[in-house]
Order: C-alpha cells, then structure tokens, then sequence
C-alpha cells in the first residue's frame, strides 16, 4: 500500500517508463538550404510505449512526406551525392531501430499460409511506395542482437528484407550505450554483430556497415570517431557511417567538412519526439523559395 502510494504521488517510478527526452528548439538554418532529415522510429504498434507510434500514424507520415516533396534515400545515397534523387524531390532517410517483431511480422491465415502483417512496418512502407513509385524505395532497419531480431524467423526476414531493396544496419551485439564504455571496447559491439548477421547474411553481410548508436550518443574528444573509423570486418571498413539521435539536421556540408569524421555523427530525429508537421515548419528541411536549389550543381564542398 505504501508502495503504491510513492509511485501515485510521484516519488517513484513507474513500470516501464523512460526519462522523457528534450532536444531543445530546432536547429538553426544552415547558409545552405541543405537539411538531409534522417527520421527514426522503433515500435509500429497499437499498444502506447514511450517509443511507439501507431500503425496509422505511420501511414499518416508518409503521405505528409510523399505531399511536401520528399524523397526516400538510404545510406548509399549519402555517399553517391544524391544521384537518385530528382530535382523536384528533396531527400530524406527513414530508419527504424532495434529490430522489433512488429517492423517485420507474419500472420497466420486458417489456410495455415503465412503474409505479411498489413499493420507491421515493413508492410506499411511496401504498400505506400508501390502506390507511390515517385516517392523512392527503401528504409533502413537498424538490427540490434540483445533481442531475437524481428522475433522469429530472423535468417528468412533479414534476407527477405534486403531482397525489397531495403537497407539493414548495425545497432550493436548487447545495445549499450556507447558513452558507457571507452572507445577501445567498441569493437566488442560492432564486429560481434557482424559475426551475428553473416551467420544469417553469409556475403551479404557486407552491405551492412553503417552504424546506429545505442541511445543516440557518442562521446566527444574522446577519439569515438577514429576507433570507428579504423575498425575493420573481414578487411573491409566495419562502420563507414555513424547515426546519432540528437534532434537535428545534417548536411552534406556539416557531414563531410565538419572537423572529427563528420559521417560519424550524422543526425538522426526520434519520431516519438516530433512530429511530422513540425519538422515541416524548420527552415533547413523545407527550402522557402519556389523551387530548391540542385543537388546537382557541382557544390565546393560536395565529396
């Protein structure tokens, strides 16, 4: 009784509730109107968490996204300067994180056939960009290993998730925060998943080497960036991208000229946090002229 009176009146916890997270006001405009906006999600359920959305919220936020002009990249593109996306498009990323059963789900039909859950992620994102082939294909589904990914059936739906064009990254073999533990421990993170993704993955595994950081933090001088930088999986880069989630912006400027390996702190946004209307309203997402410069022109700081 005493318990449960601490825990009404505020002195507790409650079960199952997260700190609440504050990113503060929006980033300010860049010289450049160049915001690549990279968008998180994790949980596409019907049951409220901290980090759920719903299945209709989804739905909803693409179509606001698909209205104002956007266009799907994935990690590649980063690195390839936005070749793929036409001029009248502007770029963005959608990830989801951790690898939950409802990005990727089956439901069981009385026939005993198995389809995709309609209300699952995966089925959610296919279903749009088919009736939408201007809007790009492909997001990218962030894996991490302290759970089974994706419930069940893991080796069929990573694979299956690759054959759709779609882009799976690393999120860590335990998702402990990287700010918990000295660089030189990082590789006890990265390359442990590796080995859990070729054993499913077999050469596949070589596309996957960007990098979500497990609570959206590195450390700063502590040389996080070049412990990254210099790691290496079957000798190849093991991380040729890091992703943070800090509420921000990035851009092609801000990644590649930003003193300390700018590709290792590209932003990403919580979706839990903001809201679709409200990226919108930030000028260094939305360009406010009639038409937004090229992604083409060949630009001084462009890789």
């Amino acid at each position: 009784m005493i318990l449960l009176f601490l825990i009404l009146a505020g002195f507790l916890p409650r079960a199952g509730t997260a700190p609440a997270l504050n990113y503060g006001p929006p980033p300010e405009a860049s010289d450049y109107a160049s915001g690549i906006p990279v968008i998180t999600y994790h949980q596409i359920t019907l049951h409220r968490s901290t980090y759920s959305a719903t299945p209709a919220r989804l739905r909803s936020d693409l179509q606001r996204l698909y209205d104002a002009g956007f266009f799907l990249i994935l990690p590649m593109d980063i690195d390839d300067g936005l070749s793929r996306v036409p001029f009248d498009r502007r770029p963005i990323m959608i990830t989801f994180d951790d690898g939950w059963e409802d990005n990727f789900r089956y439901v069981e039909e009385p026939d005993g056939e198995q389809l995709l859950d309609p209300d699952c992620a995966l089925a959610i994102v296919n279903t749009f960009i088919e009736e939408h082939p201007d809007f790009g294909r492909g997001v990218v589904f962030f894996i991490s290993w302290d759970k089974v990914p994706f419930g069940i059936h893991t080796e069929e739906k990573l694979n299956t998730v690759l054959d759709m064009g779609h882009c799976i990254g690393n999120h860590s073999a335990d998702h402990l925060s990287f700010t918990k533990i000295p660089p030189s421990r990082y590789h006890e993170q990265v390359i442990p998943a590796l080995v859990s993704f070729q054993h499913r993955l077999g050469l596949r595994v070589s596309d996957i080497n960007v990098v979500a950081y497990p609570g959206g933090r590195i450390p700063s001088g502590a040389d996080a960036e070049s412990t990254l930088a210099s790691m290496e999986f079957q000798g190849r880069p093991a991380v040729i991208q890091g992703y943070l989630v800090d509420g921000a912006v990035s851009s092609f400027k801000r990644i590649y000229e930003q003193e300390g390996f700018g590709e290792y702190r590209i932003s990403r946004i919580d979706m839990a946090l903001y809201s679709v209307p409200r990226l919108l309203a930030w000028s260094n997402i939305m360009v406010k002229s009639n038409a937004r410069p090229s992604l083409h022109d060949d630009l001084p700081w462009r890789p």
